[in-house]
């Protein structure tokens, strides 16, 4: 029997017959103490919500449309069950990313296909107002066949808040970006070039050692960069394979860090593995890899629990979530599957309201 819930956890997916996609729509589950997941809401009836945020008072859910062109506003009740409240348009083709600002003022989203970047007003009860401002990403395409333009795929603040970070796959560039607060204006603060044909997706920060990590999707590695917080720049350090020798396939995707700052996770699409590193504290370089199947095809992204304790890997091509309990005792995770959804690409948490 399942005990009292204690987090709720929304998941995106592709549902579209274009990506030959199996889910039905946006997810809500109950998690209790022991990690038995219970679906306990399915919002039917959208195209791809695949990437999504919630504000900081768990309150409002937001959701892009993967290769459509908009941005989904959700209100969260009591119960955490969430109701739609508005859609935009993002000024761009397939929005794959968004975060909220800071001040929890702006939402803003990468376009994957037209290289831009667009800052959206928050208004009351989480509402969305229409595209404030554009910014297209400047740049030569790298060598990759996936690199025909800027292609945008994260947007990520710097631990002080101050920069919006965007690794652009099709550029091997990372851009950091100011954002006016009084009027949503996105603007470029440094540009910081990366191996050519790395196709930088995704990244994260070891605030204690200046450092960010960057999955570089199209070669598979993971970059350890010294960060310059004053001017928002990156200096690559060292660049280290995610996936083992004699693996010629596949491609690399989510990142994780674990709360401690101790070890960074990377997911590969090609094995269905997740690659962990311990992070050297002072210098914040990782170290030797080690390697887990996530028990299903093609993780496209990976998150930790709330409480730092599981890894949770979103098995697309399998129709699985997984979760592997994060120990001293267990240097490399075990992976289980705790729920079954349709291509999943996407896992937010909120605590249940006492």
């Amino acid at each position: 029997m399942m005990e009292r819930p204690v987090w709720l956890a929304y998941v995106g997916c592709r549902t579209t017959v274009e990506r030959q996609a199996r889910g039905q729509g946006l997810g809500v589950y109950e998690i209790d103490a022991r990690g038995t997941w219970r679906r306990v809401q399915l919002v039917a009836g959208l195209n791809n919500p695949s990437y999504l945020c919630l504000d900081a008072a768990g309150q409002a859910l937001y959701a892009v449309h993967g290769d459509f062109s908009e941005v989904s506003s959700f209100d969260i009740d009591e119960a955490g069950r969430i109701r739609k409240t508005g859609t935009q348009g993002t000024w761009g083709q397939n929005p794959v990313h968004l975060a909220l600002s800071p001040s929890q003022r702006w939402l803003l989203v990468a376009n994957y296909a037209t290289g831009n970047v667009v800052s959206l007003a928050v208004g009351g009860h989480g509402r969305l107002g229409q595209v404030a401002c554009s910014l297209n990403l400047p740049g030569s395409p790298g060598p990759h066949l996936q690199q025909r333009g800027s292609h945008p795929h994260q947007v990520c603040f710097d631990p002080a808040g101050r920069w919006a970070f965007v690794p652009d796959k099709g550029l091997d560039k990372v851009f950091a970006l100011s954002l006016a607060e009084d009027t949503g204006t996105l603007a470029i603060a440094a540009e910081s070039a990366l191996p050519a044909g790395s196709g930088p997706r995704h990244l994260a920060f070891h605030a204690p050692s200046q450092t960010a990590y960057v999955v570089g999707e199209l070669d598979r590695t993971v970059m350890a960069c010294r960060y310059d917080p004053a001017h928002g720049r990156l200096r690559l350090m060292d660049a280290v394979s995610t996936v083992p020798n004699g693996i010629a396939t596949g491609s690399a995707s989510g990142i994780a860090l674990s709360a401690d700052g101790q070890t960074l996770h990377v997911a590969n699409r090609g094995p269905g593995n997740v690659c962990s590193f311990d992070i050297d504290p002072a210098t914040g370089g990782p170290s030797a890899p080690r390697w887990s199947p996530t028990g299903g095809r093609t993780p496209r992204f990976i998150t930790l629990s709330p409480d730092g304790r599981q890894l949770l890997a979103a098995n697309e091509d399998s129709d699985t979530i997984a979760s592997a309990e994060l120990s001293a005792a267990l240097p490399v995770p075990l992976f289980e599957t705790v729920a079954a959804t349709g291509s999943p690409v996407c896992i937010v948490f909120r605590k249940i309201r006492p």
